[in-house]
């Protein structure tokens, strides 16, 4: 007979031990769904959610909207606030449109919790097979990526098939069901959904765990409400762990998700009678009765019904304390005392967070584009001013900045790698090569600068001849010209411009003849002794790198054009013609 009880508790821990498996099993199949079906949503977006991400500077009603639609593309709204927090950080969005973002983000992810609340477990076979298929056997892109949408969708449902298979016993196993009873207390469900959603990394995760508990019968719906509350808290712990190492306001962003998303809570928690009575008015019996109650799956709807109102809610009665939100934050998190140096070599920009994103990702690599190219800017001002008074003090300055745009660019095209590897649309893939490509002509306009033009100057200096006032000018209206030129298409570049890098582009001709008339006056002052035509060589030398720093920032107007093009859905990757690279 003891023996016998032995058996049978070494049974049962077998099978608790068997439970853990099949349950952490399942949340793995769960996750690696979610993350297929994030992925293949991502592509199949493509040029609409870079769209959305553009939008999100607009008003905050815009904001919130863009926020929700970004959420309910990535399936994740972790991924958004970190997104969010990166493009503040880049300086690309302000705190109050991020605020507005981060409202919309939890109304998005509201969608994740509808989706796994249909709980169609039986079909997850048949979404897997036919997804797969999909993926592996159909060659045009846009359907092989609907079939991994559809094959993560199947592994999704299918993990919380083996989910709710694991957890299946507990319906009876009378220590657990205690347990449960003592989950009343709404603070306490809040408490631990909140941690196991910052260990997990995922609201998704825990939403997925909730909603099979409550289709097992083992949460009622006041304590479902409370969990995912906690959930809601849970989930901040991403976005602050994602301002480590930026800006202070990407701290104030992170810091206004924790805001949001706790206030909601405390202004629903005495609430929760409340918003679970009107949930049960206006989600219908579609599970039927069981046993004169109300079916399990139906508490599962409750729930993601629940979810959705109290995010929606939310945003509706918060969303006019925007700007003040935004003050108080700002005297919560104050700035750092110190200097801001704007053209400081260092990657400022490029975030590691935003890999997985690739329309994000090219945002914040645009813009550390653009830093590059305010340095090398920032050169050319300098090597002007070198040309003009003769003054080689300015050299070895420029020679230091170079280094820094050198780094700038391997760290660019490292960025730029590491995104080749991501899911990514054509048109991003386009956007991608069309930043390397500025990137490059930057740095080779910096060499230009800090290398050649530089080792001209010093050569006219041990030569002991300068060019006289007439011939200076010249070359420095030149080199103003193709200075000007260069400022002119950082700026198409920033705002893809396409007329205005048109026009740059069409400048070549006037351009040219301009070089040409300075050459022939060169020609004719140069003398017959052998310092002359040192002195010419040289002049005719500096011309020449002055061509090629117009050359190279008609090729960045090109590139320019070529992204203006790719806004509008004009244009695939451009790859340089046998003409641009004569040029």
């Amino acid at each position: 007979m003891a023996a016998n009880d032995g058996a049978a508790a070494g049974g049962e821990t077998l099978r608790k031990g068997w439970m853990v498996v099949q349950l952490l099993g399942g949340l793995a199949l769960f996750l690696y769904g979610m993350d297929h079906l994030a992925g293949a949503l991502r592509v199949l977006a493509g040029s609409k959610l870079r769209l959305f991400l553009g939008k999100m500077t607009r008003n905050r009603f815009v904001a919130v909207a863009s926020g929700a639609v970004i959420t309910a593309l990535l399936q994740s709204s972790s991924v958004t606030t970190v997104l969010v927090v990166g493009f503040v950080s880049a300086g690309l969005m302000t705190l109050q449109q991020s605020i507005a973002v981060i409202m919309g983000a939890n109304v998005g992810s509201t969608l994740t919790a509808q989706i796994i609340a249909f709980q169609i477990n039986e079909i997850a076979p048949v979404l897997i097979a036919a997804g797969f298929a999909a993926m592996f056997f159909i060659r045009i892109e846009r359907w092989a990526q609907l079939g991994r949408a559809v094959l993560g969708l199947g592994l999704l449902f299918f993990g919380m098939g083996m989910m709710g298979d694991a957890m299946e016993p507990l319906r009876h196993y009378a220590p657990f069901i205690t347990t449960m009873a003592q989950m009343t207390n709404p603070v306490l469900g809040i408490a631990i959904a909140a941690l196991f959603t910052a260990l997990v990394q995922s609201s998704a995760a825990t939403t997925g765990i909730i909603i099979v508990l409550a289709g097992q019968g083992l949460l009622s719906l006041d304590t479902g409400i409370a969990l995912i509350f906690g959930a809601n808290i849970g989930t901040c712990v991403t976005a602050l762990l994602g301002t480590i190492g930026k800006n202070r306001d990407a701290l104030r962003t992170a810091v206004a998700h924790v805001a949001f998303n706790v206030i909601g809570v405390l202004i629903w928690l005495p609430l929760i009678p409340l918003l679970a009575d009107i949930v049960r008015d206006i989600t219908s019996d579609h599970a039927g009765a069981i046993a004169g109650g109300i079916g399990h799956e139906d508490i599962a709807r409750q729930i993601a019904n629940a979810h959705s109102i109290f995010n929606i809610l939310n945003v509706v009665l918060m969303i006019g304390t925007v700007p003040l939100m935004a003050r108080l934050i700002r005297k919560i998190v104050p700035d750092r005392a110190g200097p801001d140096l704007a053209l400081d070599a260092q990657p400022k920009y490029l975030n590691n967070d935003m890999i997985n994103t690739p329309a994000a990702a090219l945002a914040v690599m645009k813009q550390e584009v653009l830093h590059m190219g305010d340095i090398v800017r920032d050169m050319a001002r300098q090597g002007r001013h070198c040309l003009l008074h003769h003054d080689p003090r300015h050299l070895q300055g420029i020679v230091e900045q170079d280094d820094g745009v050198d780094g700038l660019q391997e760290a660019i095209v490292a960025y730029a790698v590491r995104l080749r590897h991501e899911d990514a649309a054509p048109v991003d893939r386009a956007r991608l090569e069309e930043l390397v490509a500025v990137a490059n002509n930057l740095e080779a306009i910096g060499d230009i600068v800090s290398e050649e033009l530089a080792d001209l100057l010093t050569r006219l200096t041990r030569l002991g001849r300068e060019p006289d006032s007439e011939t200076t000018d010249g070359l420095v209206t030149l080199f103003r010209d193709a200075e000007t030129a260069l400022q002119a298409a950082l700026h198409a570049l920033a705002d893809e411009d396409g007329p205005r890098a048109e026009a740059l582009i069409a400048g070549k001709a006037a351009f040219s003849a301009r070089l040409d008339h300075m050459q022939l006056l060169i020609a004719e002052k140069v003398g017959s002794s052998e310092e002359d035509v040192k002195l010419y060589r040289l002049e005719i030398s500096v011309i020449e790198r002055i061509h090629r720093l117009f050359t190279r920032t008609r090729r960045i107007a090109r590139n320019a054009l070529h992204l203006a093009e790719n806004k509008n859905g004009l244009s695939e990757p451009a790859a340089t013609s046998s003409a641009e690279a004569a040029e």
